[in-house]
């Protein structure tokens, strides 16, 4: 086998070790919570060593962002670009998952509850779950403020957080479901409404004189 084809094999592996890491990590964060939590647990799960988890991830915290980086799906691998606000903003809030929605669900509160007493963790968090999402959403608009369909005056950086919010509060606070009826209307009654109220107005097409 030549070189290059081993060390690709190589590469596979690793990958799919790492899944099955960062599985084992929502697994124990499920059954755990973030605080009970420990490395010796997820190694055990994983059936690696601790050195294993160590050598990627040098802290809990840094292993628990990952795993739920993981879980979520990267916003940006994919990011959408149908050339309509409407669509693309519809597309990055329903994602690429690779968990089920109770499974997310589950972790996420516990997150929420372990940034509030664990500073390392909620900085962590911020800067590679919650703001990559919401890069992904800025890049969507400004595309969209290149169009035209959302104003240059727009203040985008206060509203991408509209939905997100709104998001967050049903996901965390009450017994309702987050389905795409609930993604739909949130897009539309909420997010693109407030996004595109200063548009500029388009020119309309010029009436044809009758004969």
């Amino acid at each position: 086998m030549r070189p290059q084809a081993v060390a690709a094999r190589l590469r596979r592996s690793d990958v799919a070790r790492h899944s099955e890491i960062l599985q084992a990590t929502i697994g124990e964060l499920q059954e755990s919570g973030y605080d009970r939590m420990t490395m010796d647990a997820v190694a055990k799960r994983a059936g690696a060593s601790k050195a294993t988890l160590y050598r990627h991830w040098p802290n809990k915290a840094e292993l628990v962002v990952a795993a739920i980086r993981h879980m979520r799906g990267d916003p940006e691998a994919a990011l959408p670009d149908t050339g309509k606000l409407r669509d693309d903003l519809l597309a990055l809030l329903t994602g690429t998952q690779t968990h089920p929605a109770d499974d997310q669900l589950c972790v996420m509160r516990g997150m929420v509850s372990a940034c509030g007493s664990d500073a390392e963790l909620a900085t962590a968090f911020y800067d590679k779950v919650v703001n990559t999402k919401r890069s992904a959403a800025l890049k969507i608009i400004r595309r969209a403020q290149l169009r035209g369909d959302v104003s240059e005056a727009t203040d985008i950086q206060f509203l991408v957080d509209t939905a997100p919010a709104m998001l967050i509060f049903r996901h965390l606070l009450t017994p309702y479901p987050v389905d795409e009826n609930y993604l739909s209307r949130l897009v539309d009654e909420v997010w693109l409404p407030l996004l595109t109220a200063n548009a500029p107005a388009r020119p309309s097409a010029p009436v044809p004189a009758h004969p």
